[in-house]
């Protein structure tokens, strides 16, 4: 009712009275010229006068009412409202057929704008959209699992805390600039860092937005950044050590020890203790570089876990009796075989039993068990992705826990946990690295749990490929 009281509004106006006047001036134009020129009469040209705008009148009215209908519902379109096709009438003016393929265009731009929010919602990168005072008015899936209920967030003010991030955003939404780039931390469980593209909208979106914010997470490169800084300054370190211990060594024995018997055969023996530790770090970064360069080397060999196992532990079992330890191998029954490389599997048990060994508890026990399993375990990338059997190796101990912010540097080259520093317990800091990349290479992966009450376990998932 309302609609079509502002159609008749509309069509009974001084436009339409403007275009009956404007469609009838050549007629009567014509009909002036045939009464001045006498071939048509006062009453003849009257009544011709009356029939061409009656005639006019009810054309203009059938054509200009479905013209303003359809600007009307324009219109209304465009000013982002719900509103019904209006219905038009058939004819030579082809209302009706301009209007469906309207409406095909509509129900196409419609179908576009719900599969670009679809895609918006689905992109790999954290995606945020702003209006004009800086509300969060869009969040992509991944941002809402990544930063949890936006809530805590309803505008960018409230995320971004610093004041050279909300001196660009201002600027961004005062339109004084179109495309910005800035990296932020994002503090969590975890520190996450992103590079965030800040890009200005060419017009108002319907949900009022104007800017979006790309956020790209560069954690891991900038992970990679810092352990290549520590790894250089570590190795720098670990070498310098020694060296300086045998400089000091040759110096007194070329000086003050030259004659000293019994000096020189302690310098001695010291001098080559540091050149077996350097020997140590020198084949522990060639095995390191090696496995890195080398990712997808062909692995070869048939290998009998239990017989690798039961080899590496005799190996030990000295080692773990001098330290007041005893080691317990536990092995189901059956166990496939695996294709790989064997000596690389020998290197990555023994570093994580003989790790057991050093850092576990005075008069404990140290439990190797082998496992077959379905899968790799829930929390792994590797989950459902590979359905082959999973053969498992676990390494237990007790002894001081691993916090649980420090589980994922175990793995990092060179580190090594502060508690176990002050233990003055000899090792390079890359024995974990490399055992985890020959597990990668076997196309498996290392998992550890640690925990006061339950101890520390070490346990290797390794695909079953025979």
């Amino acid at each position: 009712m309302k609609k079509n009281k502002e159609i008749k509004k509309r069509f009974f106006s001084w436009r339409f009275v403007a275009r009956i006047f404007v469609i009838n001036l050549p007629a009567y134009f014509v009909l002036t010229v045939l009464l001045l020129a006498g071939k048509i009469g006062w009453q003849t040209a009257g009544f011709l006068f009356l029939l061409v705008t009656v005639l006019v009148v009810i054309i203009t009215a059938f054509v200009f009412r479905d013209l303003e209908t359809f600007i009307l519902y324009l219109k209304k379109i465009a000013a982002d409202e719900e509103i019904e096709m209006p219905r038009f009438h058939r004819g030579i003016f082809s209302s009706k057929r301009l209007a469906d393929v309207f409406s095909q265009v509509l129900n196409r731009w419609r179908d576009q704008t719900i599969s670009d929010t679809r895609i918006l919602e689905n992109l790999p990168d954290v995606l945020l959209m702003l209006d004009e005072t800086g509300r969060i008015v869009f969040a992509n899936h991944l941002a809402v699992d990544f930063f949890g209920d936006l809530a805590r967030y309803p505008t960018a003010h409230e995320l971004f805390q610093t004041d050279e991030i909300q001196s660009i955003l201002k600027a961004l939404l005062n339109h004084q600039t179109n495309s910005e780039w800035f990296e932020w931390t994002f503090q969590d469980e975890q520190d996450y860092i992103f590079r965030i593209r800040a890009e200005a909208l060419p017009a108002k979106a319907k949900n009022g937005a104007v800017a979006v914010l790309v956020f790209h997470d560069i954690t891991p490169f900038k992970l990679f950044e810092k352990q290549q800084v520590d790894f250089f300054a570590n190795a720098s370190h670990e070498l310098k050590t020694p060296l300086s211990i045998l400089s000091g060594f040759i110096e007194t024995l070329q000086g003050p020890a030259k004659d000293d018997e019994a000096a020189r055969t302690k310098f001695l023996q010291m001098m080559g203790e540091q050149v077996t530790r350097m020997t140590h770090l020198v084949q522990d970064l060639l095995a390191l570089s090696k496995a890195q360069m080398h990712p997808h080397e062909t692995q070869t060999d048939v290998i009998l876990i239990p017989s690798l196992l039961q080899n590496v532990v005799e190996d030990l079992t000295i080692k773990a009796h001098k330290n007041h330890k005893q080691l317990v191998l536990q092995l189901e029954h059956d166990l496939p075989r695996l294709m790989g490389n064997r000596a690389g599997l020998h290197r990555v048990f023994q570093n994580l039993i003989d790790n057991a060994i050093k850092y576990g508890d005075e008069n404990s026990q140290i439990n190797v068990r082998a496992f077959l399993c379905n899968n790799f375990p829930k929390k792994s990338a590797l989950y459902l992705e590979d359905m082959r059997q999973v053969l498992g190796v676990s390494i237990h101990n007790f002894g001081n826990p691993i916090p649980k912010q420090n589980i994922n540097r175990l793995f990092e080259r060179f580190y090594r946990l502060d508690t176990f520093k002050t233990k003055k317990i000899e090792g390079t800091g890359l024995g974990l690295g490399i055992a985890q990349q020959i597990v990668h290479k076997h196309g498996g992966m290392i998992d550890v749990s640690s925990s006061a009450e339950k101890g520390t376990t070490f346990t290797v998932y390794l695909p079953v490929n025979l």
